[in-house]
């Protein structure tokens, strides 16, 4: 099994800096995709695939619940506004700038 680094480091995967360049984005790449989806999955209602985790970083919203319990995860090193602001910068990057 490569490890992401590895692949990053062979050009397998790009990343949008965007993306990862915010503090929810940050957070997930320093917790790890398969860690934050192992951990919700203790929770049959909170359960993700690591697509979701993906998706929440292309700047869709993650449900309430599912939010809720990323901050409870990082132990207040994210919040619920760093999340919604990620969903905010990454896809309304100019209106996040005052760019208009």
């Amino acid at each position: 099994m490569m490890l992401r680094d590895e692949a990053l480091a062979l050009g397998r995967y790009r990343r949008d800096p965007s993306r990862w360049d915010t503090d929810f984005g940050r957070w997930v790449a320093d917790y790890g995709v398969p860690r934050i989806v192992s951990a919700l999955a203790r929770d049959p209602d909170l359960r993700i695939t690591n697509h979701a985790v993906y998706h929440w970083l292309k700047g869709f919203a993650p449900r309430p619940d599912r939010a809720l319990a990323l901050v409870e995860l990082s132990g207040g090193q994210i919040s619920l506004e760093a999340i919604y602001r990620h969903c905010q910068q990454v896809r309304h990057p100019a209106e996040d700038r005052g760019d208009r």
